[in-house]
Order: structure tokens, then C-alpha cells, then sequence
């Protein structure tokens, strides 16, 4: 009998931390041009290093994941996904100043 063993990696993504596109594409199931499409609405930032390799901070990839279900699950266009994402993560802004004003006047 053979025993395959696979061996896993990780690493811990920081503030400080790009993401080839590709790779998030593949991670997010997103086409890159739906990927450069939410840049330039400003969803995310991009930078190309080098031409024709973008890159996305990893800090994106948690939004980026929503933005990808939201367009996949419900049919959600590129722009009503970024506002989508915009509008839920000002809901949890709000309800996160809520928490923090009971925990202060507790």
C-alpha cells in the first residue's frame, strides 16, 4: 500500500502583505477583470509591480471573498457588489460604535 501525505502551509497575512491577482481569483472565484473592475471602484487597492502582474493587499481578501459569493450566489453585478460590501460594512461600523458605548457605560 502507498501512503501519500500531503503537507500543508501557511503564512500569516499582514497590513504589509500583497496578493498576486491570479491568486486571488482563484481564491475568491472572480475573473481578474472583475478583480481590476473593484479596484478602480475602490474596493481594494492594486498595484502592478510588474507589467501585467497585479497585486491586491492581502487585508482585501476577506471582502473580496463576500464581493465573489455576492456575485456568484445571487447574481450581483460588479458595482452592486462593491456597494453591497460598502453598505454592510458601514452597518457593522455602526453596530460596532453601539458595543463599544454599552461596554464604556458599563
Amino acid at each position: 500500500m502507498v501512503r501519500v501525505t500531503q503537507v500543508l502551509e501557511a503564512h500569516v497575512l499582514s497590513e504589509g502583505d500583497w496578493i498576486a491577482a491570479s491568486e486571488i481569483c482563484q481564491l475568491c472565484r472572480l475573473d481578474l477583470d472583475a478583480v481590476l473592475e473593484l479596484a478602480q471602484l475602490g474596493v481594494m487597492s492594486s498595484r502592478e509591480r510588474v507589467p501585467g502582474e497585479w497585486q491586491v493587499p492581502a487585508t482585501a481578501l476577506p471582502r473580496l471573498r463576500v464581493v465573489g459569493r455576492l456575485m456568484r450566489d445571487l447574481g450581483v453585478n460588479v458595482s452592486g457588489a462593491a456597494l453591497a460590501v460598502e453598505l454592510l460594512e458601514a452597518q457593522l461600523e455602526v453596530r460596532l460604535r453601539r458595543l463599544e458605548r454599552l461596554v464604556a457605560d458599563y
